[in-house]
C-alpha cells in the first residue's frame, strides 16, 4: 500500500528524466518544437487579448492597450510560426543578453554589498556573463542548440526532482510505518 504513494510519482519522474535525455540528444529538434510551440502560444494569446479588448470596450476599460498588445502578440506569433529559424535566432540573442545582463547584475551587487556567502553569487554572475558571451560569440550557430539544450536540461531536472521527492516520501512512509 505504501508503494502506491511514492511509486507512481517515481515512475513519472523516471519517464520525465528519460524524456529530458532524449530532448538533450536531439537539441535541434527540441529547439524547433519549442519555438513553434512558443509561436503558437503567442499567436493564440494575442487573439485572446484582441477578443478581450472588445469585451472591455463595453465596460470602458483600456480598449486600445488590449487591442494593440493583442495585435502585436498575434503578429509576432504568426511570424515565429512562419519563420521558426529566425524566431529561434532572435530568442537565442535575447537569452544571450539576459545571461550577460543578469550575470553583470549579480557580479556588481555581490561585490558592492559583500553579504553572507557573496562569493557564490559572484561565481553565478561570472558564469552567466561567460555564458552570455559564449552564446553571442557562437551566434547564429548557438541558435541551433541553445533553446533545445535549456529545455532538455529543464525536463531532465524536473524528472530528477520528481524521483527525489518520491524517494523522500518513501522514506517518510517507511519511518511512519515502523
Amino acid at each position: 500500500m505504501a508503494s502506491a504513494a511514492w511509486g507512481p510519482p517515481f515512475i513519472l519522474g523516471l519517464l520525465t528524466a528519460i524524456l529530458g535525455l532524449v530532448a538533450l540528444g536531439a537539441s535541434f529538434l527540441t529547439s524547433m518544437v519549442s519555438i513553434i510551440l512558443f509561436g503558437a502560444l503567442l499567436a493564440g494569446s494575442g487573439i485572446a487579448e484582441i477578443i478581450s479588448a472588445f469585451r472591455v470596450r463595453k465596460s470602458g476599460g483600456p480598449f486600445w492597450l488590449y487591442l494593440l498588445g493583442g495585435v502585436l502578440s498575434t503578429v509576432v506569433g504568426v511570424f515565429v510560426l512562419a519563420y521558426p529559424a529566425a524566431g529561434l535566432g532572435a530568442l537565442t540573442l535575447l537569452l544571450a543578453g539576459y545571461f550577460f545582463a543578469s550575470g553583470l547584475f549579480h557580479v556588481v551587487t555581490s561585490l558592492m554589498d559583500r553579504y553572507a556567502q557573496w562569493g557564490w553569487d559572484f561565481a553565478y554572475g561570472a558564469i552567466s556573463i561567460l555564458l552570455g558571451i559564449t552564446i553571442m560569440s557562437q551566434w547564429p550557430i548557438s541558435a541551433v542548440w541553445l533553446v533545445g539544450t535549456l529545455v532538455g536540461i529543464s525536463i531532465l531536472m524536473r524528472g530528477i526532482a520528481l524521483m527525489a521527492g518520491s524517494l523522500e516520501l518513501r522514506r517518510a512512509v517507511r519511518s511512519f510505518s515502523s
